[in-house]
């Protein structure tokens, strides 16, 4: 099953939970000021590190029997911060993908771990107005796009993208390719992009306007009550929109984004709470793909992958 095949077939599955942020938080380890984690794969310590951190994720998926969506340590990994970076003239896109393949390939046969080429902002992901206009990122992000597409990923994603314009021009960018693709915003509880604009909105445009749409969009690093709320607002003119959500990656602050943005307090919330209340939104709203972004660990994930398993086993 390819992730295209999985997409059409209405399965569920577990999506990650955070990488960056608990290898942000781990003394030992150091980010590189330009690319963060993405050059974890060049020294033993920090790649050891990465491995545990996926492996549990993709091991908690498999014992729950669950697909589960990975991403490449690549958010960060733009060509103009490769180099800028102290990698510059690695390949350090296509050996992240590499990582991740081996690391898969390491666990066996088993329930889909699919990978997906991991794209983000080339701002501040909570600044909108530090996003590019669409000719613009199409030029910015088009290079890393390339890279992952070359390297043998299932699929495409950007996260956190606060500003439209530039998600618009990722997209085109991503539908020049042979892969499939999804666009995932960060929004305010007011059920809109941090640009303003409403995310039904954004959605209708990136799939009405672009070459090739994605095969679904996604919702990350907000709080479960966030995109309830959305949700609940659009409800009866959209009750088809959860669909078009493929995926939701929760976070467990229930705060506004210029409170979380950059703060040295990582707000957290009981694994089995979490998970009650991501798995409710999921089966209310018909999402599918359900997983974990900032203040989420593998407990988060099992939880929930436990609560999912059983949904599955029932439908």
């Amino acid at each position: 099953m390819d992730f295209s095949q999985f997409v059409a077939g209405g399965r569920r599955a577990i999506a990650e939970g955070a990488v960056l942020e608990r290898v942000r938080r781990d003394p030992d380890l150091g980010l590189d000021p330009h690319i963060l984690n993405g050059g974890f794969v060049y020294d033993a310590k920090a790649r050891g590190r990465l491995s545990d951190i996926h492996a549990d994720y993709m091991g908690l998926a498999r014992e729950a029997r669950l697909p589960i969506l990975a991403f490449t340590d690549t958010w960060r990994c733009s060509q103009h911060a490769i180099d800028a970076s102290r990698f510059k003239g690695r390949a350090v896109n296509q050996d992240n993908a590499r990582f991740l393949n081996e690391l898969r390939a390491s666990l066996g046969e088993g329930s889909p771990i699919f990978i997906g080429g991991l794209v983000g902002p080339s701002g501040d992901a909570y600044k909108p107005e530090d996003g590019l206009d669409r000719p613009s990122a199409y030029d910015f992000h088009r290079p890393q796009i390339r890279a992952l597409a070359s390297a043998g990923i299932d699929f495409l994603h950007l996260a956190t993208a606060p500003n439209v314009e530039e998600a618009l021009g990722v997209a085109d960018a991503m539908a020049e390719t042979d892969l499939p693709y999804v666009i995932s915003f960060v929004i305010r509880r007011t059920g809109v992009v941090l640009d303003g604009t409403p995310v039904v909105q954004a959605m209708d445009r990136i799939d009405a306007d672009t070459a090739r749409p994605p095969v679904g969009f996604s919702i990350n690093c907000v709080h479960a009550r966030v995109l309830e709320t959305t949700l609940e607002a659009v409800a009866t003119t959209r009750p088809e929109i959860g669909r078009r959500i493929l995926a939701f990656q929760a976070n467990t602050a229930d705060a506004e984004v210029e409170e979380l943005d950059n703060s040295d307090v990582l707000v957290t919330e009981p694994a089995e709470d979490f998970a009650d209340r991501v798995a409710r939104l999921g089966s209310r709203f018909g999402l599918r793909v359900l997983g974990g972004c900032c203040g989420t660990e593998g407990k988060h994930i099992e939880a929930l992958a436990s609560k999912l398993a059983s949904k599955e086993t029932l439908a």
